[in-house]
């Protein structure tokens, strides 16, 4: 089974975002990009997870239309490098929040800006069960190999618990693959949209 799908974007609660990054407008406008299965993004913001709560069918399934939705968070950690977190629920959502919000502030942006480091926001990850990675590993800005020379360094003893790496678009899987650290985990590439467009996408 082969599943389109684009995990990483952001809400219109994210800097620069437009302000038709809604859900409903989401679903449309991947729907005719033929994509199935999008990240809600932003998904600690406060007013952005009452969006996702409303839109929700359970704790653990979003649908809109025909396009399913999964959890999904971008956070910049106190070193400017920037984590994807694909998370299982709607109620792990709510405990990220809660545990996040005691070292940053929530409502600032859709990408909050947390005063941890990569070791202890794997760790918060983990405690929820989420899947967590490196987003955009290789742009020269806010990633992590512009901070950090290997995932260890970043991660810590929390590096073996990394999953995958998103690649952004400084990079490909040919060249991310050279990288022996690198090998065994799941390579993704997201569009990061800030508006929901089909060219965006």
């Amino acid at each position: 089974m082969q599943i389109n799908a684009d995990l990483h974007l952001h809400s219109k609660y994210s800097m620069a975002s437009s302000p038709r990054m809604e859900l409903p407008t989401i679903a449309v406008e991947a729907a005719k990009k033929g994509i199935d299965l999008v990240g809600t993004s932003d998904c600690i913001h406060p007013k952005w997870l009452l969006d996702i709560k409303q839109a929700a069918v359970d704790d653990e399934t979003i649908r809109i239309n025909d396009t399913d939705f999964v959890l999904t968070t971008e956070i910049e950690d106190k070193n400017r490098v920037h984590h994807l977190l694909i998370l299982p629920s709607i109620s792990k959502a709510e405990e990220l929040a809660e545990a996040m919000g005691k070292y940053g502030d929530l409502a600032a942006d859709g990408r909050p800006t947390i005063k941890l480091d990569g070791v202890e926001i794997a760790e918060a990850a983990k405690d929820i069960g989420a899947l967590l990675g490196p987003a955009h590993a290789f742009t020269p800005w806010t990633a992590l190999y512009a901070a950090h020379g290997s995932l260890k360094d970043c991660y810590g003893d929390m590096a073996d618990y990394i999953s995958f790496v998103e690649l952004g678009l400084s990079a490909d899987s040919d060249y991310a693959d050279r990288i022996g650290e690198l090998q065994r985990l799941t390579f993704l590439t997201n569009s990061d949209a800030h508006s929901p467009w089909p060219n965006k996408l």
